[in-house]
């Protein structure tokens, strides 16, 4: 007699291709970068610093981490919680939003990209495309991207993607964090250095 059912159907095994990943939208994965050797303190006050450090130039644009750091009372605070944007122990209201860490990059054309720009999904489709879940649909500004990272209560790395490769000149960098005393700071760099290391990026695998 058949006591045990049926083994299941086996699943569909074949591989299939993952769409394109929007070069706006993080760092290419099958491209060895270019690595420019910034070590660079955004901002400092007794109990916190926000530092930016490892960024690797890309010929679409620029992927580095920023950390910070706490010590002295934490106060409650979630800093894992205040890198990744949530959840929060407490409101989001006007009082959050400008107390907040901010950072951000201002271009040599003044183009300006943050990490509390609002979300480019949001924005009406350009370039006669159907919006951000078309491939080949870009913003009409440089975004500034949160990736992956974590850590805990006094110390906290995440990875940002700059899209698109910042053009020659000026390229400041803003700090602000009033909950931690940060006032606004700005630090001047040249992008030929980031631009000189996008042209080092390879391919992982080169074209036959």
């Amino acid at each position: 007699m058949d006591f045990f059912p049926d083994p299941p159907s086996p699943f569909d095994d074949e591989e299939h291709e993952d769409p394109p990943q929007p070069v706006w939208s993080n760092a290419p994965d099958d491209v060895v970068p270019g690595v420019v050797p910034l070590e660079l303190v955004l901002g400092r006050t007794e109990s916190a610093v926000v530092l930016l450090t490892g960024v690797r130039a890309f010929p679409t644009g620029l992927a580095m981490t920023l950390g910070v750091r706490l010590r002295g009372r934490a106060r409650g605070h979630d800093l894992n919680a205040e890198v990744f944007d949530g959840p929060y122990a407490h409101g989001m209201g006007p009082d959050w939003q400008a107390g907040r860490l901010k950072w951000g990059f201002e271009l040599a054309d003044g183009r300006r990209a943050t990490n509390v720009d609002p979300p480019v999904w949001d924005e009406q489709p350009n370039q006669d495309h159907q919006g951000a879940d078309d491939p080949l649909w870009q913003p009409d500004r440089p975004v500034l991207n949160g990736g992956g990272g974590g850590g805990g209560r006094r110390s906290v790395d995440r990875d940002y993607w700059l899209w698109p490769l910042p053009p020659a000149g000026q390229l400041k960098l803003v700090c602000q964090w009033m909950d931690r005393g940060i006032e606004t700071t700005v630090h001047e760099l040249q992008a030929q250095p980031f631009l000189d290391a996008a042209t080092r990026a390879q391919p992982v695998w080169p074209t036959p």
